[in-house]
């Protein structure tokens, strides 16, 4: 296999690393390097991301009192005004979109993850938010990645070769399905992240949107995921023929498995907060509760 160049990086054989795999060689997906008495969260595409505090926690200023996260962000990350902004809330708060909230509240920090390049310097002019370079999985390394002709699909998951044609025949779909070039991307796992997060800070919402890993992520907070209080995944129900379906990618993990893994770990699907993405492909905004941290259950 050929290494491209990925982002201004060549990737190099010996750092490349299936995915079946369970153990990390070469470079890692996120690691934290000493240089003197700093300590710096350094990723593959964007040499340094920030440099760790004195106790070795992401700086944030003393009126931070929680974070959100977003898994899959792009350029707007929680200022944007769609649908899945206003469907979430919090019952026992005067109801407003996540938007608005992130906004008018100086003791909200967000952190955005992705792993395009190109969103970081959008990313890094929005107040209160940190942008991190990076894609998440359960494995950490170097990852095959899959860019397909429309940027917004593009996964660690390769296509569904039994997609039904009649979901994306003459639409835009069609670049979801088309994979323009393989590259490499590096991983890592959210477990990580959140363990440089000050435990004093509540980690009020992940919202993850990761092209059909999304369970994949929740599943690589590992003990760190307790902390979490709401996550909203965006997901799709399966419907399925004799040899076709709809689920756009190979392998990935379906609405209803996700909500059975879910419950099994703590979170119960709050049904009334969740909302339809693309009602074609039987896409949804799942949404999770924690039942050990929500005050209202």
């Amino acid at each position: 296999m050929n290494f491209p160049i990925y982002c201004g990086f060549q990737i190099l054989g010996k750092t490349f690393q299936n995915r079946t795999t369970k153990t990390s060689d070469g470079f890692g997906g996120g690691v934290i390097i000493v240089d003197g008495n700093s300590k710096q969260f350094v990723t593959m595409v964007q040499k340094h991301m920030f440099t760790l505090n004195a106790q070795g926690y992401i700086p944030m200023a003393d009126t931070i009192k929680r974070v959100w996260i977003d898994v899959g962000s792009h350029s707007e990350s929680f200022l944007g005004g769609d649908h899945i902004y206003s469907g979430v809330y919090w019952p026992d708060r005067t109801r407003k979109s996540l938007r608005d909230e992130f906004r008018e509240s100086p003791d909200l920090m967000a952190i955005a993850i992705d792993p395009n390049a190109r969103f970081y310097e959008a990313l890094s002019k929005i107040p209160r938010l940190i942008p991190i370079i990076v894609a998440i999985y359960t494995v950490e390394g170097t990852q095959l990645f899959y860019e397909y002709g429309i940027d917004g699909c593009s996964s660690l998951l390769e296509p569904n070769v039994n997609l039904d044609s009649r979901y994306y025949a003459n639409n835009w779909l069609t670049g979801c399905h088309q994979v323009k070039q393989m590259t490499g991307v590096s991983t890592v796992r959210l477990e990580k992240i959140l363990s440089i997060i000050d435990p004093r800070l509540n980690i009020e919402l992940l919202k993850i949107d990761a092209q059909g890993v999304d369970l994949d992520v929740v599943k690589s907070c590992g003990k760190q995921l307790q902390r979490v209080e709401k996550i909203i995944i965006e997901i799709q129900k399966q419907v399925s023929g004799n040899k076709t379906t709809n689920l756009l990618y190979k392998n990935q993990i379906t609405a209803e498995d996700s909500v059975i893994w879910m419950n099994e770990n703590g979170f119960l699907y709050n049904e009334k907060q969740g909302s339809v993405n693309n009602k074609a492909i039987e896409e949804y905004n799942y949404v999770f509760d924690n039942r050990h941290l929500n005050k209202t259950m």
